[in-house]
C-alpha cells in the first residue's frame, strides 16, 4: 500500500525504482490475469506452434504486465513487458533458435531493458548476441496494441 502512495508521487526514475516496481507487480494479489492463446504457423506453413499472451490488469483494468510465450518448431521466445500508466518501463527478451546439428534450442538473445519516458536508460545482455531497445519497444507496442 505504501508503494502505491510513493509511486503516485513520482515516476520511476532509476533502475532501482523500476526493479522495485517489477517486484511489486509480481507480488500483487489484487490483479486480474487474462490469457489468450493463438495457433501460430511454423516456417513450413504446414504445422502450427502456439503463442500465449498473459496479461495482468490492475483494478482500473490497465495492463501492468504482459508475458508473451511463443513456441514454434524453429524458434521459441519469451517476452516480458511491464507498464506503468501505459508506458513501458521494463522488458525482458529471451529467444532461442533450433540448432539443426544438435536438434536443441539454443538461446540467441537474453536481454533486459529499462525505460523512462520511452527511452532506454539501461540495458543488460546476458549473452553477446543481443537485440536492441528499439526492437524491445516495437515488440511491446505490437503485443500491447494487438491484444487490446
Amino acid at each position: 500500500m505504501l508503494f502505491l502512495v510513493i509511486s503516485g508521487c513520482y515516476s520511476l526514475n532509476t533502475v532501482e525504482d523500476i526493479n522495485k516496481y517489477v517486484s511489486y507487480i509480481n507480488n500483487r494479489v489484487d490483479t486480474a490475469e487474462r490469457i489468450k492463446e493463438f495457433e501460430t504457423p511454423n516456417s513450413d506453413r504446414k504445422s502450427f506452434g502456439k503463442t500465449v499472451v498473459t496479461e495482468l490488469h490492475n483494478n482500473q483494468s490497465d495492463v501492468v504486465r504482459q508475458i508473451v510465450e511463443i513456441d514454434l518448431k524453429q524458434l521459441s521466445a519469451e517476452y516480458k513487458f511491464y507498464y506503468e500508466y501505459g508506458n513501458l518501463v521494463y522488458c525482458e527478451i529471451t529467444e532461442s533458435e533450433l540448432d539443426n546439428e544438435s536438434a536443441e534450442k539454443l538461446i540467441q538473445s537474453d536481454d533486459i531493458y529499462y525505460f523512462k519516458d520511452g527511452k532506454s536508460i539501461k540495458s543488460i545482455s546476458k549473452i553477446n548476441k543481443s537485440t536492441d531497445e528499439n526492437r524491445a519497444l516495437i515488440l511491446s507496442k505490437f503485443y500491447f496494441i494487438d491484444n487490446l
